[in-house]
């Protein structure tokens, strides 16, 4: 299989407004450019998504990852992350995302704003790209996420650990907690959930404890969740539609998702793209899918 050094591509064209290029046999050619421009919203018409209901409750946490650099060192990465709790379900994103969602689930979105913010939101770098759907449909998880140059999803059982209670106890965002510890996805994790929330859910998959999840980690320290804010919520739950997602299991999802995430300018074939554009603001999109630029590498939540 043939490798495509994309950034060598992209850093040629990125001085440019908006530039798209597109696949060949024989590589990657520019087939126009244009300048960016305001456009009428009816340009970027609202995004479609399925309702889910409205939530309940909406708790925030800060996501902390311990990554390894290039060089060696260990560097911190922080992520703003929401869960948003409803009658029987939940769903998890990146604030980022939230935000999108949020505005564009209203009657009278406006699709210029929306796409400023989709814009922004793909040229983070400390972005949690995973779209997690606790008890959707019912009795599963449905996980979406960016295998580039692809959207992925699959489903798993919901809450599909096996908890052990202690006795341990710590107050986190302002609630008593209690301990509880499983193993899952080649980690062994310790959460800390509050029976004073009458919620199974928590931050990404984690779930299935007498109360809301206020804090986990795994016993390396690689990656941690840590509620900073609840509060009660009636903001909209939605789906994204998106016709062009590629349905995939668990392992096959895990095994694409670290693999390309390694080096994904280097492992991306050219055979699997159809278009490259690099925006005004030098976010790339590869067959209309973002090209996270992650400054310390990818550090998997998931081993296994």
């Amino acid at each position: 299989m043939k490798s495509f050094h994309i950034y060598a591509m992209a850093f040629a064209i990125i001085a440019m407004p908006t530039i798209t290029a597109q696949a060949q046999s024989d590589g990657i050619r520019v087939t126009g450019t244009s300048a960016v421009k305001k456009n009428p919203a009816s340009d970027n018409p609202p995004k479609e998504y399925t309702a889910l209901g409205n939530s309940l409750y909406e708790c925030i946490y800060q996501y902390d990852i311990m990554a390894t650099a290039k060089s060696g060192e260990t560097v911190p990465e922080t992520y703003s992350t929401i869960l948003q709790i409803g009658n029987n379900s939940a769903k998890f994103t990146d604030m980022a995302t939230y935000c999108i969602d949020s505005l564009a689930m209203k009657p009278d979105a406006d699709g210029n704003e929306i796409a400023e913010l989709t814009n922004k939101r793909n040229k983070k770098e400390f972005l949690f790209t995973g779209e997690v759907y606790q008890n959707i449909p019912e009795g599963k998880t449905t996980y979406t996420d960016i295998v580039i140059p692809n959207i992925v999803e699959y489903e798993e059982d919901f809450a599909p650990f096996e908890w052990t209670l202690t006795e341990d106890t710590l107050t986190v965002c302002g609630y008593p907690c209690m301990k509880a510890t499983m193993t899952y996805g080649g980690r062994n994790w310790e959460a800390w959930y509050t029976e004073e929330i009458a919620s199974s859910n928590g931050p990404w998959k984690f779930a299935g404890l007498p109360g809301l999840i206020m804090k986990v980690s795994d016993d390396k320290g690689r990656h941690t969740f840590t509620a900073v804010s609840f509060r009660e919520s009636a903001m909209p739950m939605g789906k994204l539609r998106n016709i062009n997602i590629q349905k995939t299991s668990r392992d096959k999802f895990l095994q694409s998702k670290n693999y390309m995430e390694e080096d994904p300018m280097r492992r991306i074939s050219t055979e699997s793209i159809s278009n490259i554009t690099v925006t005004a603001n030098k976010s790339i999109l590869i067959n209309g899918v973002p090209l996270i630029q992650r400054p310390n590498g990818y550090t998997p939540i998931e081993l296994k």
